[in-house]
């Protein structure tokens, strides 16, 4: 029957293997009904993820078990949809929504074992707030390649990059080779911008999955089982977490994992992939973009901005980056000289602010400073405000963007530093010295650094000589060009 199925469906111009499909769904089957083959599956789930916090597997008796039966440590818990135990045990559901999506997303995309039925009854909240795994007769696999792929996707979709999109789709064997992909890059061209335009907070997986589904339906599509079993475990982990949580979203959830494979995985994919997302087509930085990756990719547990950055600087280092190293040392030229003029701006500003407030302010001030500088913590939490004075955050005057752009790169790259003389904190710290040791060897680094120490003291001197002669300060263009000489011969 299948095979005359695929008759009928090539008639009607489907491209859909059912007989392939059944066989692969029949084989799912059959292994769930043997059990040897399920404690196989419970241990090497154990083995590859026993590592991440939070989660749980019972121990397999192997002794005890047979291909009928199955026999594994009793684990006491609560369904994660009751919110009675849940509550009366003290158990942070969000927390438990948060680490069933981060170790579901580590097991589809970076080891490619995953467990392909994760509903409510295949789940246990133990007492200690572990998340407790049943059940792993339905377990799926996915190789490097169709993980990276489903990665690759998300990218494009990001970028809104339709034809690359509909391209990664036939390398992975979704569309046929010879199809005219036109009309079906101007499908999803015409489809998911409807969905996307929403925030990453508010994207719902079903609706964009429709969206796809419509596609993939309209035209030549054969998805492989590996895709099917991907999707219909993310669309089974959102339905139970909007239940736990009505806040959740998989999306939401998913994005700082994605971010961060993508700012730290060294093979030759996902690095395209952040050459994608990070720069333009002519090689300049997508600031918005590259801060957005970077302040996403804080959220994701294991994250590792060393490898971010060493990621980018072995782009930096090679042949293609020569554009993006010389479009640095621009906007390291602009940003310091601006930074300098604005900071003492600024700080006249403020010593203007403060001088006009009355003398309590003044001393709570520096206080605040004080605290801040001791303990790291924000100004709104560090000293208490009786009310007769204004806070610091309403007098001082608002951060212009040079600073603004510095400080927020500044504390996204440095935000994993403990506080000061803790073990943690120079243990992160000396994570970077390999960095440094492997930049400061560059040849070419080296001349883009005497190159923009050159341009830094031509800039500083002129506009020092022009504020001594009381000149108009000058305008330089991005290589260091004087374009408004205002000197009268």
């Amino acid at each position: 029957w299948s095979g005359l199925a695929n008759v009928i469906l090539e008639v009607l111009g489907r491209d859909i293997d059912v007989q392939n499909i059944i066989d692969q769904f029949g084989e799912l089957i059959y292994r769930e009904l043997d059990y040897v083959a399920e404690a196989a599956n419970a241990q090497r789930f154990t083995e590859l993820y026993v590592d991440i916090a939070d989660v749980f597997v019972p121990k397999v008796y192997n002794s005890y078990t047979t291909r009928k039966v199955l026999t594994m440590e009793w684990v006491d818990g609560f369904r994660l949809t009751d919110s009675a135990n849940l509550d009366a045990n003290g158990l942070d559901r969000v927390k438990l929504v948060d680490t069933l999506i981060q170790c579901s997303l580590r097991q589809i995309l970076e080891n490619g074992f995953f467990h392909a039925d994760p509903h409510g009854g295949n789940l246990l909240a133990c007492a200690d707030g572990r998340l407790c795994y049943l059940d792993f007769g339905m377990m799926s696999y996915a190789a490097a390649e169709q993980r990276n792929g489903f990665l690759l996707a998300v990218v494009h979709i990001v970028n809104r990059d339709w034809n690359e999109l509909v391209n990664l789709y036939v390398k992975l064997g979704f569309i046929p080779e010879g199809t005219d992909l036109t009309p079906i890059e101007q499908g999803l061209e015409n489809a998911l911008p409807d969905v996307l335009n929403a925030d990453v907070t508010e994207l719902n997986f079903k609706n964009v999955v429709g969206k796809l589904g419509d596609i993939m339906y309209t035209y030549p599509f054969s998805l492989p089982p590996f895709y099917i079993a991907i999707i219909r475990c993310l669309g089974v982990l959102e339905g139970l977490a909007i239940q736990v949580d009505p806040q959740s979203r998989v999306i939401s959830k998913a994005y700082p994992y994605v971010a961060s494979r993508v700012l730290t995985d060294s093979q030759g994919e996902l690095k395209e992939a952040l050459k994608r997302l990070a720069l333009t087509n002519d090689g300049h930085i997508r600031w918005d973009r590259l801060e957005g990756l970077l302040d996403k990719a804080q959220d994701s547990r294991g994250y590792d901005v060393t490898l971010a950055l060493d990621q980018l600087s072995d782009y930096l280092i090679s042949a293609k980056g020569e554009q993006l190293l010389s479009d640095l040392a621009d906007e390291i030229v602009e940003g310091a000289e601006s930074l300098g003029v604005e900071v003492a701006g600024y700080i006249l500003k403020a010593s203007q602010a403060l001088q006009s407030s009355d003398e309590i302010f003044v001393v709570t001030a520096f206080q605040e400073v004080q605290t801040l500088i001791e303990s790291r913590v924000s100004t709104e939490s560090s000293i208490d405000n009786d009310g007769t004075s204004p806070s610091i955050q309403e007098v001082l005057p608002p951060l212009t963007p040079t600073m603004e752009r510095i400080l927020k790169i500044a504390s996204l790259i440095g935000a994993q530093v403990g506080g000061a003389g803790d073990d943690s904190s120079l243990e992160d710290v000396t994570k970077f010295v390999p960095l440094i040791r492997k930049l400061s060897s560059e040849p070419r680094l080296q001349r883009t650094a005497s190159e923009i120490i050159a341009r830094l003291g031509e800039r500083v001197l002129s506009r020092s000589l022009r504020l001594a002669f009381g000149l108009p300060a000058p305008v330089f263009d991005r290589r260091g060009g004087n374009i408004a000489d205002n000197i009268q011969s």
